[in-house]
């Protein structure tokens, strides 16, 4: 019997142990952060107006302005690491060169078996845009585009949903522009009843003299997150409450509209 309960006990030291190290090594990157105090940010910093490199070589864009906010509120100095290749960006978390990664970086449910990503702070999804007057507003939906013309940018995610669009809406005309502030262009002036663009263009050509509205959600989401290693559950928690904090409080809204000049068209947040 004594031998049993040395045995039972040396099992349960062992598994004890066992926990621990697992615990230490799921918050190897949080106590890192926390005991340096220091947020290593990684960064392909080309792709204004998210993250760019100015004449002067400082950092600026809104991702740039979110990591630091993220610092700010985790009580920490945020350490920008840039400028990594874009697929580059998940060798340098593996590595352990960064402690996240925050570069316009999409949600790709693939790799989650690897890296963690925060709730959405952006969705640069494709959104459809009308003029915000009589005619506009009697599209309210992509089943609303029967018998209208709808402008897209050629080549584009949007050209090509719209191609899948008038397969099955009778009488859509698809009409492709240049750029898709032309397409959005050609909305304002009459030349097309809604054009299909992602998020990010829509907000940057939302010059109030054009009058445009986004008229519902985005068409095909492409949620922009965080990213982390899979094994930093308490980062994780951290930056999603700091997220959770920005939204509340506006911070996320003001950062959106600061960077994305252009504004919300009317109808957003």
């Amino acid at each position: 019997m004594t031998r049993l309960l040395l045995l039972v006990a040396a099992l349960g030291l062992g598994l004890g142990l066992l926990l621990t190290a697992c615990a230490r090594q799921e918050d190897e990157t949080w106590s890192r952060v926390a005991e340096s105090g220091v947020l290593r940010v990684g960064m392909d910093a080309s792709f204004p107006p998210f993250e760019s490199i100015e004449a002067d070589g400082t950092l600026s864009g809104l991702d740039v302005a979110l990591a630091q906010e993220l610092g700010r509120r985790l009580g920490v100095e945020t350490q920008f690491v840039a400028n990594l290749p874009y697929d580059g960006l998940y060798d340098a978390l593996t590595a352990r060169r960064v402690d996240v990664v925050i570069s316009s970086l999409v949600i790709v449910p693939e790799r989650q078996a690897d890296f963690a990503y925060s709730t959405p702070y952006f969705d640069a999804g494709l959104v459809l845009v009308t003029r915000d007057d009589e005619a506009g507003q009697a599209i309210e939906r992509t089943g609303d585009l029967a018998g209208r013309v709808l402008a897209v940018e050629f080549g584009s995610t949007g050209d090509m949903e719209a191609r899948r669009l008038a397969r099955r809406l009778r009488g859509l005309i698809t009409r492709p522009y240049e750029t898709a502030d032309a397409a959005l262009a050609a909305v304002a002036d009459g030349q097309a009843d809604a054009a299909l663009v992602d998020h990010v263009s829509a907000l940057l050509g939302d010059d109030p003299a054009r009058h445009l509205r986004i008229v519902e959600p985005p068409f095909a989401p492409e949620p922009y997150a965080v990213a982390m290693r899979a094994d930093s559950p308490h980062l994780l928690q951290a930056i999603n409450d700091a997220l959770a904090a920005m939204a509340d409080d506006g911070t996320l809204a003001a950062l959106q509209g600061r960077y994305l000049s252009g504004g919300h068209p009317q109808g957003q947040p």
